[in-house]
């Protein structure tokens, strides 16, 4: 079917225009070879001979051609068309080939032609001073590649892909050609929806006119192109792609407008979008609440700036996304209930407490009672030294006790694997207040922060300072905690807004915001500007206190152009994508503390992450959010519980015991301290390996030993590692649990405890020790490996002291040396 269209293009190409090749791939060879190959192939172009740019005739791209190439296979290939950046050439691709590999070996796309042609700093258009680019693309190297390869000669087998510049490209074409493109991919694409600033490439290089013609610019910039494309019956999906730390444009300081990063690509990125999937682009009906009926389109942004690594997973899920397959998880998450599976989990209870700011209510809706969902962690103890951070969580509209409840499973697991330490979390219920001070639903700002953090504070063994709490809220709860964040900063260390129902600008007629009272009944502008995040700016900046923010939102949450009449034709400047890049715009792209900074230097915003993920307002993206934004939290200052050992202070393990203390691994001996000199015995050595790498095989079949009572408190501890063959006796069916356990013994249960979970590393050189004849026969290779690997150390005058009976604080060391070996 494809063979014969391509020869009669072919004929009619031949008619027109003659073609000079050097290096030309023979792919006959190439069918014959083991692995993919690639060529340059440099030919005259047409379009290139006949412009105006004299002696720039040849056109030069590589060719990469799959393993198992067959130029006689029933099925032509698909093509895919890669354009480089700024100062790129065919080479430009060659750090993508490797992947491209991997992807058609795992079988995850399906095997394609690749082209990379070179054009310089030409923004890949027509150009006096660069060449007629465009139309060597299009016209030219289009139909070379369809003539002479086995390929798939239509819109629907050809793909294209550009990075920076090339992404510039690649939109035009997607949206000037239609009729020759099945779907793009834009890597971090150097676009802008207006005028580019005057620093930028498109107006110093001369592609737009030499000097700079706007008239240029806008003749070629997407806007335009779209009007005609929106006229043609096809449809081209677009994949956007970008990061979150991508050049800055404030930077340029005063080349630039003091709103400069509205020129930052995930701006663009985010404007782009709109244009394309969320506003009605071709005008076709629909009913009010339904899908705007846009273009195709995709848009992703991850961590990352304007580099090769951030555009390998672009050109991973680009290709996938463009070729009907799946997405990774990172950047299209599900939530799974059956995932989360913690073998221990903590307590959840709802609690009530009367709060004295709510005494006034107007109307009584919320009295002066609060209810709270209460979560302690797994171990909890409030007899315990140990110090727990507080996560306050707040809920979306019509919130209830059970709008955390998919939530206690994640905290579970992640603290579980040590992602995160154990933490205490309090989740208020104030139903659909905004959680800010309101006549209609009472003063619930006020009786969080000023009653029920104290509350909890003085009941339960918290870090009673901003770097032991944090918050996380999704939709309306977005709301509360940045504003919360922005106006107490003196009270939280860090933030996560999963979807956060925010707004920059005037809140949209149809909103909780306006409908539901919180702001006034009616509705009053004047103070949802007052409470609103931008007047809290403010505060914050002149506190200089950052509070580190995680924001996540999913590119196909609400679309308010669907609600029609009731809000302006560009309402989808409202959608929580726009909002959550405006925010980190605000936030972390602009200088908001005021801090002097050097040009072209990072600007010195408050720290912060943006992701737009592939979801909805649901779990999908929330339960991904709420990991990702904890994580970020505790590595970004948020404090790990601390044990406050009384006996450590001055101790050379001081460091390791808090660490596990804080995982709730290791616990202290009462009255506040920990005893780090003390021995450690053999059963209390067993159930610490257990406890730190979350040992749970069966032990109900487990053999038992004569001196193991079954009531014993360590007879759980050591069965468990009996049955993973982590813990044995001496030979005479004893255990001997409470003997001081020696380091040479220590060495090998922890050797035996790695190969138990899969992970013994590679050691380098054997060790060896002056009191090596001492070491038992049976703990020999142990004793060298752990001590390769560090997990254990010998003395200064070269000996290990094998018999030498193992302290507390030891056991702690290796303990903590072993978890950082196998995370």
């Amino acid at each position: 079917m494809y063979r014969s269209k391509k020869k009669l293009a072919a004929t009619l190409l031949a008619a027109v225009m003659t073609f000079t090749v050097v290096g030309q791939v023979n792919p006959a060879q190439a069918a014959g070879q083991t692995g993919r190959t690639t060529e340059v192939v440099t030919f005259a172009s047409d379009a290139l001979t006949r412009d105006r740019m004299p002696g720039n005739d040849e056109l030069t791209y590589k060719l990469y051609l799959p393993k198992g190439y067959d130029e006689n296979r029933k099925e032509g290939y698909p093509v895919l068309y890669l354009l480089h950046g700024s100062w790129g050439d065919e080479k430009g691709w060659d750090d993508f080939w490797g992947t491209l590999d991997d992807m058609i070996e795992s079988g995850s796309i399906d095997p394609v032609i690749a082209v990379a042609p070179a054009s310089g700093n030409s923004y890949w258009v027509d150009s006096d001073k660069f060449g007629a680019y465009e139309s060597a693309v299009t016209k030219d190297l289009i139909a070379k590649i369809d003539n002479e390869h086995n390929t798939i000669a239509e819109r629907s087998g050809r793909f294209l892909m550009g990075y920076s510049m090339g992404g510039y490209g690649a939109l035009r074409y997607g949206m000037a050609y239609p009729d020759l493109f099945g779907a793009v991919t834009l890597l971090s694409p150097a676009i802008q929806k207006n005028e580019p600033p005057v620093t930028s490439g498109a107006v110093e290089r001369g592609s737009f006119g030499d000097p700079y013609d706007p008239s240029l610019w806008t003749a070629n910039n997407y806007p335009t192109a779209i009007e005609s494309y929106v006229k043609q019956p096809h449809r081209v999906p677009v994949y956007i792609f970008a990061g979150d730390d991508d050049w800055n444009h404030l930077s340029e300081k005063e080349d630039l407008p003091a709103d400069a990063y509205k020129y930052n690509m995930e701006v663009q990125a985010a404007l782009l979008y709109q244009e394309l999937h969320r506003k009605n682009l071709f005008g076709l009906p629909f009913e009010k609440w339904e899908d705007v009926p846009g273009s195709p389109a995709e848009l992703r942004i991850i961590d990352g700036g304007h580099d090769t690594d951030l555009w390998l997973t672009g050109f991973r899920d680009g290709l996938r996304y463009m070729m009907g397959k799946p997405e990774s998880a990172e950047l299209s998450p599900s939530y799974k209930a059956e995932a989360y599976a913690p073998m221990r989990q903590g307590t959840v209870t709802t609690e009530t407490a009367r709060l004295d700011s709510l005494a006034g209510n107007a109307d009584g809706t919320i009295g002066t009672e609060l209810s709270y969902r209460l979560y302690l962690p797994n171990g909890y103890n409030e007899d315990a030294i140990t110090r727990y951070p507080v996560m306050y969580l707040l809920h979306g509209s019509g919130g209830t006790e059970t709008s955390w409840d998919k939530f206690w499973p994640i905290l579970d697991s992640m603290i579980e694997a040590k992602k995160i330490p154990p933490v205490i979390a309090v989740a208020p219920v104030t139903g659909n207040s905004y959680w800010v001070d309101s006549g209609k639903f009472g003063d619930v700002e006020s009786a969080v922060i000023e009653d029920l953090i104290p509350l909890i504070d003085d009941n339960y063994p918290t870090l009673a300072s901003r770097e032991g709490r944090g918050l996380v809220g999704f939709s309306m709860g977005g709301y509360g905690a940045l504003r919360y964040s922005l106006v107490y900063p003196e009270l939280f260390g860090g933030a996560a807004l999963l979807s956060p129902a925010i707004q920059d600008g005037e809140a949209p007629a149809t909103s909780g915001a306006v409908e539901r009272g919180s702001f006034g009944e009616p509705f009053d502008p004047v103070r949802w500007a007052e409470l609103n995040y931008p007047q809290a700016l403010k505060a914050y900046a002149s506190k200089k206190l950052p509070v580190p923010m995680y924001i996540i939102a999913g590119d196909d949450d609400w679309n308010h152009l669907s609600e029609q009449e009731d809000l302006p034709r560009d309402a989808n400047r409202y959608n929580m994508e726009v909002q959550a890049v405006s925010l980190y715009q605000q936030l972390h792209r602009s200088n908001v503390f005021g801090y002097p900074f050097e040009k072209w230097e990072d600007v010195p915003g408050s720290p912060a992450e943006l992701r737009i993920v592939n979801g909805g307002h649901s779990m999908n993206v929330w339960a991904d959010g709420f990991e990702q934004g904890l994580s970020y939290l505790f590595k970004n200052g948020l404090q790990a519980g601390a044990a406050g050992f009384k006996d450590i202070e001055k101790h050379w393990a001081k460091a390791d015991i808090e660490a596990l203390a804080a995982k709730a691994i290791v616990n202290g001996r009462g009255e506040g301290r920990f005893a780090p000199e003390a021995n450690v015995t053999r059963a209390e050595f067993a159930a610490l390996l257990v406890r730190a790498l979350n040992l749970t095989t069966d032990a109900a079949n487990a053999d038992s030993f004569f001196d193991v009572p079954k009531d014993a408190w360590y007879a759980q501890a050591i069965a468990t590692p009996m049955k993973a063959g982590i813990a044995q006796g001496n030979g005479d069916g004893k255990f001997w649990p409470d003997k001081s356990i020696t380091r040479e013994e220590m060495a090998v249960f922890t050797m035996r405890a790695l190969e138990a979970i899969g992970s013994t590393p590679e050691s380098g050189s054997a060790a060896s020790f002056q009191d090596e004849a001492q070491i038992s026969a049976w703990a020999l290779a142990a004793v060298k490996q752990t001590t390769e690997l560090g997990l254990l150390q010998g003395y200064p005058d070269g000996a290990f002291g094998p018999g030498i009976q193992a302290t507390r604080a030891h056991a702690a060391v290796i303990l903590n040396r072993l978890l950082g070996m196998v995370k």
